[in-house]
């Protein structure tokens, strides 16, 4: 009987061990405090770097993940205090620089959209380079996150980026 607890204690002590530590930008927008959290993040390459803070603002960077291969399973998670009235997501599902940088890096294909209310979703974006808009259940929402499924492969590497990951707040703000 005893290795038998040995084995349990050992599954629950593994269990309770905080996943890999996730990377946040946070900041303070007219209706919430925003917070806004990727599963990995790849290193600075001449110069440039790839945090989430990307997703947040136009121009010319973007979130890339930094694990090995594609970035199948990687997050991102975008929080918001106090929870938000939503509808729209925006996403841009590559690296928007240029044509040439969008291209030479892997971008999302499908990804799997959640949210606190319990709402769960896949969706395949298109392969363009512009936002596109996924729809999710009109509530108040804590959270909204968005696991990578499948990308289109780049050209030049297996890194999978996005330069847009935002919620619209603004049409639901009153109510």
């Amino acid at each position: 009987m005893r290795p038998l607890l040995v084995f349990v204690a050992a599954a629950a002590a593994l269990a309770a061990t905080p996943a890999a530590a996730e990377t946040c930008h946070a900041f303070e927008g007219q209706f919430a405090k925003t917070r806004i959290c990727v599963s990995s993040v790849l290193a600075s390459q001449a110069g440039n770097t790839y945090g989430p803070d990307h997703l947040l603002a136009t121009g010319d960077g973007a979130w890339c993940e930094g694990v090995a291969g594609p970035g199948i399973g990687q997050t991102v998670t975008l929080h918001q205090d106090p929870p938000q009235v939503m509808r729209t997501i925006m996403v841009m599902g590559g690296y928007s620089k240029s044509d040439e940088t969008y291209r030479n890096n892997g971008r999302v294909k499908k990804a799997l959209i959640e949210t606190d209310r319990g709402s769960k979703r896949i969706v395949t974006l298109k392969d363009v380079r512009e936002s596109q808009d996924i729809i999710i259940p009109k509530a108040k929402i804590a959270w909204v996150k968005l696991t990578i499924l499948e990308v289109y492969p780049g050209a030049r590497g297996s890194d999978t980026c996005m330069s847009e990951f935002l919620t619209n707040l603004e049409e639901f703000a009153n109510e």
